[in-house]
């Protein structure tokens, strides 16, 4: 699940100022939008990038015709898409390819996330393409779950910003139904947590399909677990508890609520699969 992370090295707004800068072709179009596109981008900083109340600019407003716009939009959104020697190809690769990170920091799924999401999507707001704040690490099946969809029916904001939000904290449980033996499982936000950010956690689960996910995860950990467990039993070997806790300081170190720490940790809080881990009739076919 969701981890917080560093801010992008440079600055957000000093680089969307160069690249805007650099712009020779359709200059008088920059020349127009300039100012309310930085103003645009400061907003979305000032508010850590939430969509609430954040309107898309009209880019007709700084053109001669709707063709025109439509043409301007693309130029806009083509700045994410930089020639290796122009601003920000750099910044971005560097995004992308050398985040540092080990574990999605959208979902918590293990492995470096080696594309970049715009958190306000560069369809509907081209003006914010290539602000760095508003790009964020993601792995492939993220993005492709969240599309554009950004805002919850009521207008809320649906997505956690991995930069601003504090989520830097067990955020959700594992729930186990039985048979501990082949158990089903669901997801309950922590009820500590305040509400609002309650409300986000379960929004941003269902929209990058974290559940559905996860669950084939768990199949082949799980059964991990269970070995875990039925050596944990032997003579002279550390118990299953002390165990899972070494486990889950390991997995905490690359991101609190990386797949494994959220796992362990559920595990760890729910006494009655820990008795039956323990004590309980495992499987044969381990």
């Amino acid at each position: 699940m969701v981890s917080k992370i560093r801010l992008p090295e440079e600055d957000s707004l000093d680089i969307l100022r160069r690249v805007i800068g650099e712009r020779q072709k359709y200059k008088p179009f920059y020349n127009r939008i300039t100012n309310d596109l930085i103003s645009q981008a400061e907003m979305f900083i000032e508010h850590h990038g939430s969509p609430v109340g954040l309107i898309p600019l009209n880019i007709s407003n700084y053109t001669d015709s709707e063709e025109e716009a439509s043409q301007r939009k693309k130029s806009l959104i083509g700045l994410y898409t930089p020639k290796c020697e122009k601003l920000p190809f750099v910044q971005l690769e560097t995004m992308r390819k050398h985040n540092g990170l080990v574990v999605c920091p959208s979902c918590g799924e293990p492995g470096r996330p080696r594309t970049l999401d715009h958190y306000l999507p560069k369809d509907i707001f081209p003006e914010l393409s290539v602000l760095l704040l508003n790009l964020t690490p993601m792995c492939d099946w993220c993005q492709g779950e969240k599309l554009t969809d950004y805002v919850t029916k009521d207008g809320q904001k649906r997505y956690i910003h991995p930069y601003f939000d504090d989520v830097d904290r067990p955020l959700f449980s594992i729930t186990f139904a039985p048979p501990f033996s082949t158990p089903s499982i669901d997801i309950a936000v922590k009820e500590e947590i305040p509400d609002e950010l309650s409300l986000l956690v379960e929004s941003h689960l269902e929209g990058v399909g974290f559940l559905t996910r996860f669950k084939e995860f768990f199949k082949t950990r799980y059964i991990s677990i269970l070995r875990r467990a039925h050596n944990c039993r032997q003579p002279e070997t550390k118990n299953l508890r002390d165990t899972l806790v070494m486990f889950l300081e390991m997995e905490q170190e690359k991101s609190i609520n990386s797949w494994d720490a959220v796992l362990y940790r559920s595990i760890l809080e729910n006494d009655e699969l820990m008795e039956y881990l323990e004590n309980g009739p495992l499987p044969d076919n381990l």
